[in-house]
């Protein structure tokens, strides 16, 4: 339990790191606020949704199979709405910008997977190793 805890604190604390890069991106190099907030808003809701995400992952693991598939299944669901929710806010709000809640939404799936690619250091040794050794 303690090593998914550290996991997730580790994966939120690089995609807040990588939306603190980007906005600082969008306010001192583009100047826009409305994708400042889109980020910062789009962001907030994926962090959150991965913690909701982790949680009903461990309290499905209790549950009978039958259960936790319905469980799981009824709370995707709930995730899903909330970004429907999100995109529908930012679409319709000029002070928030679409593509800026878009990127903040995707800003966890892009830390999870480059946590997993960069992760690996015997995966780049094998790349880079040559065949004649």
């Amino acid at each position: 339990m303690e090593k998914v805890r550290q996991l997730e604190a580790k994966i939120i604390r690089f995609t807040a790191i990588l939306i603190a890069a980007l906005v600082l991106f969008a306010s001192l190099i583009l100047h826009n606020i409305p994708l400042v907030t889109g980020l910062i808003f789009g962001s907030l809701i994926a962090i959150l949704n991965f913690i909701e995400l982790s949680r009903t992952l461990q309290r499905a693991v209790h549950k009978k199979p039958s259960q936790a598939s319905a469980y799981v299944t009824f709370k995707y669901f709930i995730r899903f709405a909330i970004m429907a929710v999100v995109l529908y806010v930012a679409a319709t709000n000029d002070a928030i910008s679409l593509p800026g809640a878009i990127i903040g939404l995707l800003s966890v799936k892009v830390v999870v997977y480059a946590t997993n690619l960069f992760d690996d250091r015997n995966y780049f040794k094998k790349i880079f190793k040559r065949k004649e050794d």
